[in-house]
């Protein structure tokens, strides 16, 4: 086996995808739209996928403002025919496709125990969260692997690897993207395509509401040992590192993108020191509580 060269130049780190061509799934989200942005920013052309006409056409002029060609698809990714869209459309604009981000996700209601839900429920869990990802790496899997490069990157959450009461099955499907992801990444390393993924927890997103109120600023500290809630550019940041080739050693890996909180483990902060107890309540009432 031919050892490939090493390349030392360390001189400049941007832009980073200069020449490449990403598929954004959920690319009008606050997530997805800021890592169009990212990626646009760093030198790559962007086909924005998402359903929501509004924020997907605002999303592609945002990547033409950053002098990047940019392609709004509106189709409803869950299906079969939205896929075969969006395959056409990019490989239609362009002669290639060398990213996928498959950030197209949602918990869909309000949590419920699981003898309270329905197939048609855990139906359209797994349509939006994982059948999506299959079908859309199959489709641009073979434009990656005739330039012999890509880049894959799929959405988890902290819940596929921990768990989440109330919501067995959004948790499964999540925890299936975690072992889909290493099982491709090792079958399609010898391609010159990475495959890793993105847990997420606690970041603003259009789908997760937070208020503004004196007691969330009170209680972020304690949730999330980082000490805020993240925002759509911290993830982007993490993407652009798995989709350059920075990453060029790391494959079927899954990233937090979680300020700290699936490495606390339970654990939380209060204002005498650490407790893992459910505790949080009264601590919040009488900060004079002992913790241990």
């Amino acid at each position: 086996m031919t050892q490939q060269p090493i390349d030392d130049s360390y001189g400049t780190l941007g832009p980073l995808l200069e020449g490449k061509v990403a598929v954004v799934t959920g690319g009008a989200g606050a997530i997805g739209g800021a890592i169009c942005r990212m990626f646009a920013a760093h030198g790559a052309d962007i086909v924005v996928a998402d359903k929501e006409q509004t924020r997907t056409v605002e999303t592609a002029k945002r990547v033409q403002a950053l002098g990047r060609k940019a392609v709004p698809v509106l189709a409803d990714l869950t299906t079969r025919r939205g896929i075969d869209r969006l395959k056409a459309a990019a490989l239609g604009a362009f002669p290639h496709v060398d990213i996928l981000v498959n950030g197209l996700g949602e918990h869909l209601w309000a949590s419920s125990p699981l003898e309270d839900s329905t197939e048609d429920q855990w139906q359209a869990l797994y349509q939006i969260n994982l059948l999506h990802v299959f079908r859309a790496c199959q489709a641009f899997i073979p434009s990656m692997k005739e330039r012999g490069w890509g880049r894959i990157i799929n959405f988890s959450s902290v819940e596929g690897i921990r768990s989440i009461p109330n919501l067995a099955v959004y948790a499964a499907f999540k925890g299936a993207i975690n072992s889909f992801t290493k099982s491709l990444g090792v079958e399609l390393g010898r391609y010159g395509i990475h495959v890793n993924a993105i847990a997420v927890d606690q970041v603003k997103a259009y789908q997760v509401t937070y208020d503004t109120s004196k007691e969330l600023e009170r209680l972020v500290p304690i949730w999330i040992p980082a000490g805020r809630l993240g925002q759509g550019e911290d993830v982007a940041r993490i993407a652009l590192f798995l989709a350059s080739d920075l990453s060029s050693w790391v494959t079927g890996d899954i990233v937090a993108a979680d300020g700290g909180t699936l490495a606390a483990g339970g654990w939380y902060r209060t204002p005498t020191g650490w407790t893992n107890r459910a505790l949080l309540h009264d601590w919040i009432e009488n900060p004079s509580l002992p913790t241990k």
